[in-house]
């Protein structure tokens, strides 16, 4: 049985809730340290039913099902009625974006629901504070790099200036402008390089399913969906394993 960090269920009971009319989404975040789900109902405006946070160790497709159950069972919901699945797709942990990727797959195909695909690194700016602008979200790519977007903020919306990309630090350090607010646990990595810019706390690192649901309506709206078959993640890098098979092998 998967064990949950957090819950968090924002919606009081209703009726309106439960109408079968109404678009209902999951969203799937592994792409990070901890992992998670959230379901939002309603077309126009989504409505936050249930977030949970799962304990680091459990993002496996046999300990996220357990979680899907649990939260459409709260919300009197049949995972087969799920419309929509919006999935982060990284860049983030290879392990984590296969579990969701592969997931996603066989849900939309027993369901029928629609895909989206959410990039992890804009949800995470979602973690930005009103007003905050520009935004640096970026992720340890170990062995010496980062993952990282930059955002400008226009209104409501964030807007992807750079990234997603693979940088080293101190490239990274060059191409923010004075005031860049710095989110991600990348920020531990790269903190000697980022001296003068703004990290933000560490509570605001991580990647929270409910900011993945949001953008996933959002984009459910505008169309963005894709063949569940086609669903893939964002790597930017090979796995570590397949870069040293192939360094061992002579191939670049």
């Amino acid at each position: 049985m998967s064990t949950v960090l957090y819950r968090r269920r924002v919606s009081p009971p209703c009726t309106r809730r439960y109408n079968a009319d109404l678009m209902h989404l999951l969203a799937i975040e592994t792409s990070g340290l901890c992992g998670g789900i959230a379901l939002v109902t309603g077309d126009a405006e989504p409505t936050l039913v249930d977030e949970v946070l799962l304990d680091q160790a459990l993002r496996h497709a046999r300990d996220l099902l357990p979680a899907i159950r649990s939260v459409c069972q709260r919300a009197g919901l049949e995972p087969r009625t799920l419309d929509v699945l919006a999935v982060s797709i990284g860049p983030g942990s290879f392990t984590g974006l296969r579990v969701a990727v592969t997931l996603a797959k066989v849900m939309a195909w027993d369901t029928g629901a629609a895909v989206v695909p959410v990039p992890s690194l804009r949800a995470m700016a979602e973690n930005a504070p009103p007003g905050r602008s520009p935004v640096a979200c970026i992720r340890d790519a170990k062995r010496g790099g980062l993952y990282a977007s930059l955002f400008e903020r226009c209104g409501e919306e964030m807007t992807e200036t750079f990234g997603p990309a693979l940088i080293q630090p101190e490239a990274l350090a060059d191409r923010l402008a004075p005031g860049t607010l710095v989110l991600g646990r990348g920020a531990a990595k790269a903190r000697e390089a980022l001296t003068g810019f703004d990290v933000a706390p560490e509570a605001l690192w991580d990647i929270r399913p409910a900011a993945v649901a949001r953008l996933g309506h959002r984009l459910w709206q505008d169309g963005e969906t894709v063949d569940p078959l086609h669903l893939a993640p964002i790597y930017i890098r090979r796995p570590e394993a397949e870069e040293v098979w192939q360094r061992r092998h002579g191939q670049s």
